[in-house]
């Protein structure tokens, strides 16, 4: 007798919903032959045959199956066959729940309708039938109009943990190209592309689209879009080539490197991006109507990497898609009616995640919030929020984040304060340690600033601050305690991510040194172009 397990492979909650059987209970089944459908909170799964025979059900479709037991069983046998139908009178009862869960879809139509699931009273697993209950009740009422997911070419993906860029919402009737000045760039791309950068963002403002300050569009450069939004201080690499059919937006401080090629019929960059060299947004499936890329805030995108756009990409804030990896949503090969795969799905990465180098994010996946995938791997299945994967195909192997306590980060504190004094002093300034009775200072002399960087692991007084010197002094610390005045300190919070006070070289300095180590500040942009390091 084989069994039809539900294995953690297959699911990442420890509940799945039965949603369909694919074949009659009592029919013979092959191996490998896909028998029932499942759903969880994250994703819809075809369940397979492990071994030939008749397939016994045993649950009904709409049951609740706990991770690790069984949906059916495969009789190799009559007498087999005969014990099973025994044992279906001793089924595992639905396992009672007070949790609320959704399944993948019903989230995903949920979230297209802006609908709070808890709005939804209900035990167990909550289906795309309750929620489409729920709109055809409430249709007509508190309706804005706006469509959130980009006219439904998302077809209901999730867009949980995906914090996407502001432009995503508001881009519509903003920065409408001229017609005539498109079809002009499409005949002759070579005369605009030796432009400088002063007459491109003129000749684009002039013909309808929204340029702002201090963008530089550099030479070789060349956009065509229907719509094209680009916020200030955006920086556009050379021989950059760029045909978004509907429309582009690029954030503030957002920066490319050269031979950028973007093609798709959507592209939303966010704020302060970092892109490499010879990035390919685009290839095969680029004109299809879903052909939409939106890349959140804050994100890198290192040298030669690839992103197919057949289908929608979505990439949440913070993320890192790193050299020379490539995610694709869709393949091509040989007839999908001789039995071969052929798949075009989109492809999710929420907040924080990380992609190695040379990895590849395959069709239909989603990597969820603050994971990493390991180098030279292939993702060929969704990655759990927080969790370690690698191989080929990738695997999860643990934890993406290893838990620290406070001894642990004040000695991680104290190094990163040592590695700041010698990159300093590498880099040829005047530095020197300064005695103290609280926590470690150093002074620097540079030609162009001067003052001090003090560590200190908690800051809740004021008697705890030496008198400032130099031109700036900034304070290191992990616990920042105080409403008051700060005595001429710029105070940097490690834990909370936050700058108190105002600073010129040398807080640049130390920001840079602090985000090269994955420390940011703040919410807005912040572009680091001269200093210290």
């Amino acid at each position: 007798m084989l069994e039809v397990l539900l294995t953690r492979e297959d699911a990442n909650t420890e509940f799945a919903l039965l949603i369909e059987w694919l074949v009659d209970d009592g029919a013979l089944v092959n191996e490998g032959q896909p028998v029932c459908v499942i759903e969880t909170t994250k994703t819809t799964v075809e369940i397979e045959a492990p071994g030939d025979g008749n397939l016994i059900h045993l649950y009904t479709v709409g049951a609740e199956v706990e991770l690790g037991s069984s949906v059916g069983l495969i009789a190799e046998s009559k007498e087999e066959l005969q014990k099973a139908h025994e044992q279906i009178s001793n089924q595992v009862k639905k396992p009672p729940t007070s949790e609320t869960r959704a399944t993948h879809k019903a989230k995903q139509l949920a979230a297209q309708y802006d609908i709070d699931l808890q709005s939804i009273s209900k035990r167990g697993f909550i289906t795309t039938s309750d929620v489409q209950a729920l709109i055809e009740g409430s249709i007509g009422n508190n309706q804005t109009g706006e469509n959130t997911d980009t006219d439904g070419l998302l077809n209901g993906i999730s867009s949980d943990g995906i914090s996407l860029p502001d432009s995503w919402f508001n881009w519509k009737n903003s920065g409408l190209l001229d017609k005539n000045f498109l079809e002009q760039l499409r005949k002759d791309p070579e005369k605009f592309a030796n432009l400088t950068s002063v007459e491109k963002c003129k000749a684009y403002r002039d013909h309808g689209a929204i340029i702002g300050e201090g963008v530089e569009i550099a030479q070789g450069t060349v956009i065509r879009a229907g719509h094209l939004i680009i916020e200030d201080n955006v920086r556009i690499g050379t021989n950059t080539q760029i045909d978004c059919t509907e429309v582009l937006c690029i954030g503030a401080m957002t920066h490319t490197g050269k031979n950028l090629e973007i093609h798709c019929r959507r592209a939303f960059l966010g704020k302060n991006i970092h892109a490499g060299q010879s990035i390919r947004i685009g290839g095969g499936g680029r004109r299809d109507p879903q052909a939409i890329v939106a890349i959140g805030d804050l994100t890198f995108i290192g040298d030669e990497a690839f992103i197919n756009a057949c289908r929608p990409v979505l990439i949440g804030r913070e993320t890192f898609i790193t050299q020379r990896s490539m995610i694709v949503t869709h393949n091509i090969g040989h007839s999908i009616l001789e039995g071969f795969e052929n798949r075009f799905a989109p492809v999710t990465i929420e907040d924080k995640a990380q992609v190695g180098l040379g990895t590849i994010v395959y069709a239909g996946c989603r990597i969820g919030e603050r994971a990493i995938v390991a180098s030279n791997s292939y993702v060929v299945s969704d990655i759990p929020p927080g969790k370690l994967a690698i191989g080929v195909p990738a695997r999860i192997s643990g934890d993406a984040q290893r838990k620290l306590n406070d001894k642990q980060r004040i000695k991680i504190a104290h190094r990163m304060f040592d590695d700041l004094y010698e990159i300093l002093e590498l880099n040829g300034h005047n530095i020197s340690w300064v005695e103290t009775n609280e926590g470690r200072h150093f002074y620097i002399e540079s030609a162009t600033t001067s003052g001090q960087v003090a560590l200190l692991e908690r800051v809740d007084s004021l008697s705890v601050l030496p008198v400032p010197r130099g031109e700036e002094s900034i304070m290191l610390t992990l616990n920042f305690n105080m409403e008051k005045t700060l005595n001429g300190w710029v105070i940097i919070d490690l834990l909370s991510h936050k700058i108190y006070g105002e600073g010129g070289l040398l807080l640049a300095s130390v920001r840079e040194f602090c985000r090269k180590r994955g420390i940011r500040f703040g919410e807005e942009p912040w572009r680091y172009t001269k200093g210290l390091i």
